[in-house]
């Protein structure tokens, strides 16, 4: 009887043992997990975040597939071989910060190295997977500065959101990985400069992508100034004082084949200090009865020892238009109103930008000062 048992229960145990690998091997495929098939960019690219395709808007990232496409150069490295981690922003998180007051209101009016350093301040060398980033981490960017994990996981940035939460981890490529960011998260030399400009003349000038060049300029003329203890360009058009910004755009400093380099420090403090007049002049001063005959004349932020010493002299003549509205500037006092020669500028956009502490003029031509 013993014997029989035996027999029954090996007999038993042959389908058992087979049943238990056929649950065990079962198993072990739902949990394998699928390999990557696409890298970085065609990942974010795909329809499962688009939301014209059914996404959420606060996991679709229309608008950074949309912004990394202006760089090729992004491009290829999120595309390439190479492992990269992509903390990708959601068009939730552009679209919030769009809206931040004193914003500009479309990326693409912003100087374009600007936009590209904050995208590289989104990359990672190497694939960080989100039991990677503990408490006290700090992974440096391609855009050389850091990102810092606080002690919840979130991320510490040079945004004013110092936890910036990752709603959606490990989303895995084949060359690194994605983390969905519920924020853009903005670099801290970028954060440090930018929150004191915003709604100023200074946040049009330094981050409008058509003044690129005068930008440049003011950031070499706030060195000379800060070594010479002079009040910077951009402490005076951040700050309180009320004043007009008669501004040059990139397209007038290529035609007279100026760039950041033509000048130096000290050169371009003079000049840019040359198209400011700390008054508030309205495109209404500018066409009335005295400035379409006599003229009118405003001395502008260029000091020598403290005194102004250069007058900026307007005139209107609506009918004598070339390539802007009929308003002449003069910095050097040559000026003929009968004949319209001798002029320096001609505003092109009055009121391009009204501010909290003034207004912004475009114009056609570079006031120079007198030699």
């Amino acid at each position: 009887m013993k014997m029989n048992i035996l027999k029954w229960a090996k007999i038993f145990s042959l389908p058992a043992m087979a049943l238990g690998l056929l649950v065990f091997t079962g198993c072990g495929g739902d949990d394998e997990e699928a390999k990557p098939t696409m890298d970085i960019v065609e990942l974010i690219s795909s329809d499962k975040y688009k939301q014209a395709s059914g996404a959420d808007e606060e996991e679709s990232l229309d608008s950074l597939v949309k912004y990394l496409g202006v760089y090729p150069d992004l491009i290829e490295l999120l595309g390439g071989s190479t492992e990269y981690t992509l903390f990708a922003p959601s068009n939730t998180a552009f679209k919030s910060l769009l809206a931040t007051p004193g914003f500009p209101k479309d990326i693409t009016d912003i100087n374009p190295e600007i936009v590209k350093g904050v995208l590289s301040y989104h990359v990672v060398s190497g694939t960080k997977l989100k039991a990677d980033l503990t408490a006290g981490t700090s992974v440096t960017t391609a855009e050389t500065e850091a990102i810092v994990v606080n002690a919840d996981g979130t991320l510490k940035t040079g945004s004013t959101n110092q936890a910036i939460e990752i709603v959606s981890a490990d989303l895995k490529a084949t060359n690194g990985v994605v983390h969905l960011v519920a924020t853009v998260l903005i670099p801290p030399s970028v954060g440090a400069s930018l929150t004191p400009i915003l709604g100023t003349n200074a946040g049009t000038l330094l981050l409008g992508a058509p003044f690129s060049t005068l930008a440049a300029g003011i950031t070499l003329a706030d060195v000379y100034a800060a070594a010479n203890e002079l009040p910077t360009l951009t402490s005076i058009l951040a700050g309180g004082t009320v004043h007009t910004v008669f501004a040059p755009t990139n397209e007038t400093f290529t035609a007279g084949q100026i760039t950041a380099n033509t000048f130096t420090g000290q050169q371009w403090y003079g000049i840019i200090a040359n198209h400011v007049v700390l008054s508030d002049v309205t495109p209404a001063a500018l066409t009335d009865a005295t400035a379409s005959t006599t003229g009118k004349k405003y001395n502008s932020a260029l000091t020598k020892d403290g005194v102004n010493y250069n007058p900026l002299y307007f005139y209107y003549n609506s009918a004598n238009k070339q390539v802007g509205v009929g308003i002449f500037i003069d910095s050097n006092s040559d000026f003929n109103p009968a004949t319209g020669s001798g002029f320096n500028a001609e505003i092109v956009v009055p009121d391009a930008a009204t501010n909290s502490n003034g207004r912004v003029h475009v114009i056609a031509g570079v006031l120079s000062p007198p030699q």
